[in-house]
């Protein structure tokens, strides 16, 4: 029923709830956040709530269509009306017309008003009911809400239903407690690994197997600055909706992008500091799958080459399309290394490869490994995989973008 080309919503259907037509309203308009009208019909009215952000007075966008209304009132973010359905058009009409004159934008979030910091070590169940003398709660007596900072994540879990909600365990000093979040689940990755976290939150009892405890429910989440995430592990799965950097195929385009996922790492490593220098991402994902493992072969040693050479030298001539797994079973080496170690031997013209056939140069001059350009930029290749593997997300993240020191 949600039209999102629309800049208002006014919903409405017979057998409605009318007891809570307000709170859905509210929940809608904080997933929407553009102003929301829900009516229950009956007998060929329509009856029902409204709820606006800070970006839309509604009373002040509807007060002008009073002879819309059989009955209307209520204040800058809640409404309440009666109207024949019949002019549930000209209502929708009524609120786009306001946003599009007044030239609101609706993708700007509405301020969270805070009543006091809250420090988790002064947090007991008399804490809340010191505040349950407040109730009770509604749109002109707001739930208190809390600021929580300075804490550290102990855990994050999803949970429920197709694990839709989000479970964090969060301490401060000698304090722990659980935070829930609706709604949230698919965040677990994100709320577990973000720095400088901030936490709006309301006060709640939790009862379960006879024990009765403290916790908070999540209001709102703040972070200040980058975010960096580690999804290296092999079952981390992928954020929904964040471009991928694939170097095996065309790569997406980036423009007006504030997140990203590394899917993969190419050879060269300098097409993906490129990136990151011509793009100011908000949240980078590092999932930093490498095809060629060179950081685990490494790039060969002294007895390594001395064994390859020492081995082809017997053979007037071999061919490296048919005998290449043999001779890396032979000499105990990866493949993938070996392949490398052959192509420094033919630039240092130890060996000629022609049609698949190496053979032994043995009027060659003696040269060092290091001369060779693939050994050095293999070097290289193994020094910037072990920090795309092992390095942690913030070492990767100051490489590419040039802060390292």
């Amino acid at each position: 029923m949600v039209d999102p080309s629309l800049s208002a919503q006014v919903l409405a259907k017979e057998g409605w709830n009318p007891g809570v037509l307000g709170i859905v309203a509210g929940r809608l308009l904080e997933e929407l956040h553009q102003p929301v009208v829900v009516l229950s019909i009956e007998d060929g009215r329509a009856k029902g709530s409204a709820r606006s952000s800070d970006s839309v007075n509604i009373f002040e966008a509807l007060d002008p269509y009073r002879s819309l209304f059989i009955a209307f009132g209520g204040h800058a973010g809640a409404a309440g009306m009666t109207l024949e359905v019949d002019q549930l058009p000209a209502l929708s009409q009524a609120l786009t017309d306001y946003i599009a004159e007044q030239e609101v934008d609706l993708s700007s979030k509405s301020s969270l008003a805070i009543d006091e910091e809250l420090h988790l070590t002064e947090l007991t169940l008399e804490t809340l009911k010191s505040f349950d003398r407040l109730s009770p709660f509604g749109m002109d007596n707001k739930k208190p809400v809390f600021l929580v900072r300075n804490f550290k994540v102990e855990g994050a879990r999803s949970m429920g239903a197709g694990n839709t909600h989000l479970k964090l365990k969060i301490s401060q000093e000698d304090a722990t407690f659980e935070v829930v979040a609706f709604g949230l689940g698919s965040l677990e990755t994100e709320f577990a690994q973000a720095q400088d976290l901030e936490l709006a939150v309301q006060l709640s009892v939790n009862q379960w197997n006879g024990q009765t405890t403290l916790q908070l429910m999540l209001v709102d989440a703040r972070v200040d600055g980058v975010q960096l995430f580690n999804i290296r592990s092999k079952n981390a799965s992928l954020p929904a909706g964040v471009p991928v950097l694939d170097f095996t195929q065309e790569l997406p385009d980036l423009a007006g992008a504030s997140a990203v996922v590394v899917g993969n790492i190419p050879e060269d490593l300098e097409q993906l500091r490129q990136i990151f220098q011509e793009h100011d991402f908000q949240a980078v994902y590092f999932k930093n799958e490498i095809a060629k493992a060179y950081y685990l072969t490494g790039y060969g040693s002294r007895d390594q080459y001395a064994k390859l050479y020492k081995t082809i030298y017997q053979y007037p001539e071999f061919d490296v399309r048919y005998k290449l797994k043999d001779l890396a079973a032979y000499l105990k080496i990866q493949q993938i290394l070996l392949v490398k170690m052959i192509q420094i031997f033919q630039e240092l013209g130890f060996v000629t490869i022609e049609n698949g056939i190496m053979k032994v140069n043995k009027e060659a001059e003696k040269r060092e490994i290091a001369e060779s350009s693939i050994y050095q930029n293999l070097k290289q290749t193994v020094k910037e995989q072990e920090l795309m593997a092992l390095g942690t997300v913030r070492e990767i993240y100051d490489y590419l973008t040039g802060q390292a020191s």
